[in-house]
């Protein structure tokens, strides 16, 4: 007798948040030590990696663990309505500023 697969229901926006959240995720604040931007990048990372993230939702991920210059940066940079939206690899390239102009 074949085996039935059963069909999963793939997780909404907050389920992934929450999952991602109970990884205990780094928060990012900016200022001017780029070393402190390439840890957390790294840890970001290898978060994404561990759960498997779409390229998609890696932006809304990584932004909502910006806190006081850098969600200060993020509201000046993120694309409005109807703008493009930016990809996980341009904001990287993007964030390295953080550390100059702070």
């Amino acid at each position: 007798m074949p085996l039935r697969r059963e069909q999963v229901a793939a997780p909404t926006a907050l389920e992934k948040i929450c999952q991602f959240n109970k990884l205990k995720p780094p928060r990012f604040s900016g200022g001017t030590d780029p070393l402190a931007y390439e840890e957390w990048l790294r840890r970001m990372e290898n978060l994404f990696e561990v759960m498997d993230c779409s390229k998609d939702f890696k932006i809304r991920l990584a932004t909502h663990q910006f806190e006081k210059e850098a969600e200060f940066w993020w509201g000046t940079v993120k694309p409005r309505a109807g703008e493009p939206t930016l990809t996980w690899e341009q904001l990287k390239t993007m964030m390295p500023s953080i550390t100059h102009e702070m």
